[in-house]
């Protein structure tokens, strides 16, 4: 139910996928260098992206 975007200031956002609400989001600092992917882990489900020279990874939390 998630969507991701990214613009080349390197502001990461998510969106409630039904009605567009920004959710959260997070400013890199650094231009993004490719898309969000998303990957689980040990159960977790995570979201990643490149910034600049970073990796950075979210943990994603069910709010319910």
């Amino acid at each position: 139910g998630l969507v991701f975007s990214a613009d080349y200031e390197g502001q990461f956002t998510a969106m409630d996928a039904k009605t567009g609400k920004i959710l959260w989001h997070f400013n890199t600092g650094q231009r993004l260098n490719a898309g969000p992917i998303t990957y689980s882990l040990n159960g977790k489900q995570y979201v990643a992206l490149s910034a600049g020279a970073d990796l950075i990874s979210f943990a994603l939390f069910d709010k319910k």
